[in-house]
């Protein structure tokens, strides 16, 4: 009897290794995150363990406890600051590139938003891109590119989703960083805020409803642009 063939599945990304590569990011585009996160990290630490000391009335075993939780604090506020240095870097080194949305795309479906981090709609010429999520808050287009043209995509792809998705809130979304749209960096907080209309097994039931007018050719997302492995780990987020 022939032995069977062990299969090596590739193992993912752990805390540490995402952490390294953070790290090796921001050195190169924000020199400063790594002190910063490390200043605010030691300055907690600290604060937690005087007051905690104070606190325990200076007993050795109060003052132990109040260390080891001044430590995981300590650690998280380091991680917290540099998440966030990360994330600004990110928006802003590719804030006029072909292809940014694809980012927040990336950073929205890691939870509970579905979708692909490649365009829905491509205008080779120009350049105009539309990307669709579904979520909790229903459908969201995201367009970029020069505002008049961007924009009808936007409102074409948005009749789409309406006549296959019937009764589904769609939101529309313009970026641009000249003031005619929505900043590549507070595209995602404002997704997030937008107030929920849809359970899971609805959001499954549409997504794969529109996953039939799908035409994802034209222009690739530029390689530069990697949002799943620029992506902070969600685990400190």
């Amino acid at each position: 009897m022939a032995k069977k063939e062990k299969v090596l599945k590739p193992k993912g990304k752990g805390l540490f290794s995402q952490f390294r590569e953070q790290v090796k990011f921001l050195k190169e585009v924000d020199p400063k995150a790594m002190p910063l996160g490390i200043f605010f990290g030691v300055l907690i630490f600290l604060v937690i363990l005087v007051l905690g000391s104070i606190i325990s009335g200076f007993a050795f075993l109060g003052i132990v406890i109040w260390a080891i939780l001044a430590i995981v604090t300590g650690y998280l506020t380091l991680l917290l600051t540099m998440t966030r240095r990360a994330n600004s870097a990110i928006f802003k080194k590719y804030e006029n590139e072909p292809g940014r949305i694809s980012i927040t795309v990336g950073t929205l479906t890691r939870r509970r938003w579905k979708g692909n981090n490649q365009p829905v709609a491509v205008n080779p010429r120009t350049k105009d891109m539309v990307f669709r999520i579904v979520g909790p808050a229903g459908v969201v287009l995201m367009a970029e590119g020069a505002k008049t043209s961007a924009k009808a995509m936007l409102e074409e792809e948005r009749r789409k989703v309406q006549r296959l998705a019937t009764g589904v809130t769609v939101h529309t979304f313009y970026s641009a960083q000249d003031g005619e749209g929505v900043p590549l960096g507070q595209l995602h907080k404002k997704i997030s805020k937008l107030k929920r209309s849809l359970n899971r097994a609805e959001i499954a039931a549409v997504q794969n409803r529109l996953a039939s007018i799908d035409s994802r050719s034209g222009l690739p997302i530029p390689k530069g642009i990697d949002p799943m492995k620029m992506r902070a780990s969600r685990r400190i987020q």
